[in-house]
């Protein structure tokens, strides 16, 4: 079994790496508290605007505190297309360690735009590997055995959904995007959403009522 660097570790290395020694011991000591564009008792939340802005210059508290706020939904976003938790952890490690980079920053919004890299990354990924991103050997625990059997049900379905349908359906119910940020993640309109997201959500109705015979 390969033993894994840290996630932080491995965005201290690429610190270290783009804006010298210095800032990366910087980026390993914080934490929520510290540094001038960081959250404390007594202020209110930065915004992401804010951290990209302080990325830019190099502050790695900002780039620490992207890090904790979204890695863990990036990394449940890809396990929701590989299913793969290792293969997922990577991924979401490859896009923080893209903060380390200004030339890889976005020019808006940075929470679209992680889920859009994320996807295309998982999407090559899967291309790669010549395989269908569907693995229906996962049944989640802390639900009856019927319950866990329709929740499979319905992500067989979004599995073998076309990308258009499914990106929208993960992104709205498993994510919580607004229509907006999906739109942004997207690269279409909130129009194209919003008919995307009708069309799947009817298309998933339709499986359903075909696969169990019942309305859903």
């Amino acid at each position: 079994m390969r033993r894994r660097r840290p996630e932080r570790v491995r965005i201290i290395s690429r610190f270290g790496e783009r804006f010298g020694s210095e800032n990366a011991v910087q980026f390993q000591t914080a934490t929520i508290r510290p540094g001038p564009v960081c959250m404390s008792e007594q202020q209110p939340e930065t915004s992401d605007e804010q951290l990209l802005a302080a990325v830019r210059d190099g502050d790695a508290h900002a780039a620490a505190e992207l890090a904790q706020r979204y890695q863990g939904a990036i990394t449940r976003y890809c396990d929701s297309y590989l299913h793969d938790a290792a293969r997922a952890e990577d991924i979401a490690q490859e896009m923080f360690a893209k903060l380390c980079n200004t030339e890889n920053l976005p020019s808006g919004p940075v929470k679209p735009w992680l889920y859009r890299v994320a996807r295309n990354r998982c999407l090559d990924l899967l291309r790669r590997q010549q395989r269908s991103p569907t693995h229906h050997n996962r049944i989640r625990t802390g639900f009856d055995a019927a319950r866990a059997e329709r929740r499979q049900l319905i992500r067989q379905i979004i599995d073998e959904m076309p990308e258009d349908y499914r990106s929208v359906l993960i992104l709205k119910y498993y994510e919580d995007l607004s229509r907006a940020e999906m739109a942004e993640a997207l690269g279409v309109t909130e129009a194209t959403v919003k008919g995307r997201l009708a069309r799947a959500s009817e298309y998933l109705h339709e499986q359903l009522r075909k696969l169990t015979g019942t309305d859903s």
